[in-house]
């Protein structure tokens, strides 16, 4: 990319010329968000937007194309914040700036930040995840004030679950939150259910459980392995398929030989389309403990596979438990075992469950709606930007 053309164009013919022009800036991310900016990012220049996308290097390979590097870091520390602000610096300043800049994270809109108002565009900042949340003591005491700070000097946030609304209820004014989920790519199946099953030895008739999940303690895997012990215990031909990797999966690994697991649980590592083997799955599992929007709920629904899933993010809004998934507390292996026994053991619950989470997916979770209403947003900080306090 050079500094004169940051700009992915429109597609020909597709959308208004006039659409405006956006910087979407990222930092570090293996998982949901790169694949969400990626998807807008492509949406967006199907509505006539000319679209930068700026962040580490390669952190968008896979999943888009990226027309910066700009080194948001993975820490507070200001030399790694001051860097990245000077590569971040030629892209929205000058003749070239864009009409807005869309930061996704707390660290990437601190990066913005160190800009001056009165040199750079409004400032749109989508909180996929408050990270004060996961600390302790005067680290979350510490944490807990930047991210009030970053909250307050944007000029517009977009919150993806109700737990991140109430956090920064306060910090903005109502006109100046929106609740947006994040615009998920629509994953097409590559091989059919049989032959992922057979890929790993598993039996058309066998009892199935799938988890797609980053090896990371967010996702408390071990909770995850504790109850598949619970249900093998009711349900002995159980087998299961772990999708993802992380820096646990040696921990992951180790709980899974420690509960006698080694010749029922899978560990495949990442897959190429996580599709295929939620489509193979007689149940789909989220054993989170926070999330935002999962994207493997909004693939998971999509399909129409039944989900069991614990009461994170946005689980609890969109879904009811008994109706369109299993929704269980936190933590609870107990709970979670029972309720994938109870869709286990009755196709009728499972097929029911399915097709009413499939109607929540089409109504929620619909790419050029949640476009559009990015696109809203953009338009009311072009209009009205806010004076920062």
């Amino acid at each position: 990319m050079s500094v004169t053309d940051p700009y992915l164009h429109p597609a020909s013919g597709v959308g208004r010329p006039d659409a405006g022009s956006v910087l979407q800036l990222l930092g570090p991310s293996t998982g949901g968000i790169r694949m969400h900016v990626g998807e807008l990012a492509r949406r967006l220049g199907e509505r006539g937007w000319r679209v930068g996308v700026a962040g580490p290097h390669g952190v968008m390979d896979g999943v888009g194309d990226q027309t910066a590097d700009v080194d948001v870091p993975t820490s507070w520390h200001p030399g790694d914040v001051l860097r990245a602000r000077r590569q971040l610096a030629p892209l929205v300043t000058g003749p070239r700036a864009p009409s807005v800049v869309h930061v996704h994270g707390l660290k990437a809109a601190l990066v913005a930040l160190t800009i001056r108002r009165a040199k750079r565009p409004p400032l749109v900042l989508t909180i996929h995840n408050l990270v004060a949340g996961t600390q302790q003591g005067a680290a979350r005491h510490l944490l807990s004030s930047v991210e009030r700070a970053i909250v307050r000097r944007v000029d517009h946030v977009i919150v993806i679950s109700p737990e991140i609304g109430e956090r920064v209820a306060h910090l903005q004014p109502a006109d100046r939150r929106h609740d947006v989920l994040p615009v998920s790519p629509r994953r097409t199946p590559t091989v059919s259910a049989r032959e992922v099953r057979d890929s790993y030895g598993i039996g058309p008739d066998t009892p199935l459980v799938v988890i797609v999940a980053r090896h990371h303690s967010q996702k408390d895997l071990p909770m995850f392995l504790g109850a598949m012990a619970l249900v093998r215990r009711q349900v002995p031909d159980l087998r299961a398929v772990m999708v993802g990797d992380g820096p646990e999966r040696a921990a992951v690994e180790a709980e899974r030989h420690r509960l006698d697991l080694d010749d029922a649980v899978v560990i495949a590592g990442h897959r190429p389309n996580p599709i295929d083997e939620m489509r193979a799955a007689d149940v789909v599992a989220l054993s989170s403990i926070w999330e935002g929007s999962p994207l493997a709920v909004a693939e998971c629904l999509s399909i129409g596979a039944p989900l069991v899933t614990t009461a994170v993010g946005t689980v609890t809004r969109h879904l009811v438990d008994g109706e369109s998934a299993r929704i269980v507390p936190v933590g609870d292996a107990a709970a979670f075992a029972d309720a994938l026994v109870d869709l286990l053991r009755s196709p009728e619950r499972r097929a029911a469950i399915g097709a009413e989470g499939l109607a929540v997916a089409m109504r929620t979770f619909d790419p050029d709606a949640l476009t559009d209403a990015v696109v809203a947003v953009y338009r009311a900080a072009i209009a009205a930007p806010a004076t920062h306090r």
